[in-house]
C-alpha cells in the first residue's frame, strides 16, 4: 500500500500479522489446557480471511455451565496467561473483555456457557480446539451482508435536520460544535448514502443511525469514484467560513445522490422537508446551494 505522508510511518510499513498469529498459537495452548473449557474458536477478521496487520484477534470460548461462576471472577487470569496486558476492559455483558498488550496488540476473549450460546449456529468462525464435540467440523463462512441498493431514509432525514439546525450553531458563533457537525454529517449521512448505493446497510463499524461511528474500514466497501468524492471534500478548520464551505460541499454531494437513489429504489423523497431546510440555510447564511 502506498501512503501519502511526510512521516516515515516505519512501524506501519513494516507491520505484519505475525504477532497476532503467535498470540493465537499461545491462546490454543493456554485454553486447551484449561479443563473448564469445552472448545474455542476464532471470529472476526482472522476467521473470515480479511485480517491485516492492524486487526484484533477475536476468541470465543465455550465453557461448562458449572464453570460460569468460577470464570466470572477468574477470566482475566486466563487472558493474562495468553499475553501480558497493559489494560483489560470488561465487556458490559457476559464473561470476557477487550485486552491490550504492552505492544498494543488487541485481543478480545469471551467465555460462553454452553447453555447460553450454541457454537454450531455461529457464522464466520474457525475452530481452534474442540474437546467437547460442540463445534462444527470445520470453518463456517459468514454470509455476505451486501444487498440491493436502498434509500437510507434516516440518513436523509438527519442530513436535512442538520442542514437547518446548523444555522443556530453558526448564529451562536459556536465554531467547534459547528465543525463537529460537518464531520458528523459526512461520516453518518454522506457515507451512509454511499454505502446504500452499494447495498451495504452496515460495515459492522458503520451502522446507519449510530451517532458515534468509528469506521476502521471503509475504502473497500466503496467504489473508486465514491472514495474520490470523500477525499475531495474541502479541508475543515475551526472557522465559520470553513464550516459553511463544508456544508455547501456536503449538500452538493449528498442531495443529488440521495434523490437519485430514491428514484432508483422507488421511494418517496421528502421534498417539503428539503425545501424548508435548504431555504432556511440559504436565507440565513447568504448562501445559494443551487440545488
Amino acid at each position: 500500500m502506498e501512503y501519502d505522508s511526510r512521516y516515515s510511518l516505519e512501524g506501519v510499513r513494516n507491520a505484519t500479522t505475525a504477532p497476532q498469529r503467535a498470540l493465537i498459537e499461545r491462546a490454543v495452548q493456554v485454553l486447551g489446557a484449561d479443563d473448564r473449557l469445552l472448545a474455542a474458536y476464532l471470529v472476526g477478521g482472522f476467521a473470515l480471511g480479511t485480517a491485516d496487520a492492524w486487526s484484533d484477534v477475536d476468541i470465543q470460548c465455550t465453557i461448562h455451565d458449572a464453570a460460569r461462576e468460577d470464570l466470572t471472577t477468574s477470566w482475566m487470569d486466563v487472558a493474562q496467561a495468553i499475553a501480558r496486558t497493559a489494560h483489560i476492559q470488561p465487556f458490559a455483558f457476559g464473561i470476557g473483555g477487550a485486552c491490550i498488550t504492552p505492544e498494543w496488540l488487541h485481543f478480545d476473549i469471551v467465555f460462553n456457557p454452553l447453555s447460553s450460546v450454541d457454537p454450531k449456529t455461529v457464522e464466520g468462525m474457525v475452530p481452534l480446539f474442540d474437546r467437547g464435540g460442540v463445534l462444527p467440523a470445520g470453518p463456517v463462512p459468514r454470509p455476505s451482508r451486501q444487498g440491493a441498493p436502498f434509500l437510507p431514509l434516516p440518513a436523509v432525514e438527519h442530513f436535512l435536520y442538520m442542514l437547518g439546525n446548523m444555522v443556530s450553531v453558526i448564529g451562536r458563533n459556536e465554531v467547534i460544535p459547528a465543525s463537529n457537525g460537518v464531520i458528523l454529517v459526512r461520516d453518518i449521512d454522506l457515507v451512509g448514502v454511499l454505502l446504500a448505493e452499494q447495498g451495504w446497510a452496515t460495515t459492522r463499524e458503520h451502522t446507519l443511525g449510530n451517532p458515534f461511528p468509528f469506521t476502521k474500514r471503509l475504502r473497500g466497501y466503496l467504489t473508486d469514484e465514491q472514495n474520490a468524492l470523500l477525499a475531495a471534500l474541502p479541508p475543515l478548520v475551526a472557522t465559520i467560513d470553513s464550516v459553511i464551505d463544508g456544508y455547501v460541499a456536503l449538500a452538493h454531494a449528498f442531495v443529488p445522490r440521495a434523490r437519485r437513489l430514491a428514484e432508483q429504489t422507488n421511494r418517496p423523497w421528502p421534498s417539503e422537508y428539503e425545501a424548508a431546510s435548504v431555504s432556511y440555510f440559504e436565507r440565513s447564511l447568504g448562501v445559494s446551494l443551487g440545488l
